[in-house]
């Protein structure tokens, strides 16, 4: 009885199994083996099928009006600009000439227009955009706003 324990105890430190199925043996003369049971697929027998996703068409509206609402969130953005409109668009036009991967803002606030630039989630993420913008336009500073969840292809 005193030898098949020592012979189970033996063994079981020998090898280490883990809940995927791979069995792991302890270095032996300083290498470790592993070894992995993985099925064998026959490229003969594997076929190609077409997966069918029927959707309710209570779903379907719902989605549609769920993409159709504008979904806003509190963040800051960068204001470049506050003055005529013209100016405004000019200044709006250029920014994106620059900058196309940056959204940009026109809007009215009696009497001026204001240009924002940017949808940015953190404060730290605004100061970024600011020091990047500040170059070009000395009087920028961060305000926080409403800003738009990005479009998702």
């Amino acid at each position: 009885m005193r030898l098949h324990f020592l012979n189970l105890l033996f063994v079981y430190t020998l090898t280490v199994s883990d809940r995927s199925g791979m069995c792991l043996a302890q270095p032996v003369g300083g290498v470790a083996t592993l070894s992995v049971d993985t099925p064998a697929i026959d490229p003969a027998r594997s076929h190609v099928g077409d997966v069918q996703i029927t959707v309710p068409p209570r779903i379907e509206t719902l989605l549609e009006d769920y993409s159709s609402r504008k979904h806003v969130q509190k963040g800051y953005r960068v204001q470049i600009f506050l003055g005529d409109r013209k100016t405004a668009e000019d200044t709006k036009r250029s920014f994106l000439q620059k900058n196309p991967d940056i959204p940009a803002y026109l809007s009215w606030l009696a009497p001026n227009f204001r240009l924002r630039v940017g949808d940015l989630y953190t404060r730290l993420e605004a100061e970024h955009l600011l020091r990047e913008v500040k170059l070009l336009y000395p009087g920028s500073y961060i305000v926080p706003d409403e800003i738009e969840m990005p479009r998702l292809d």
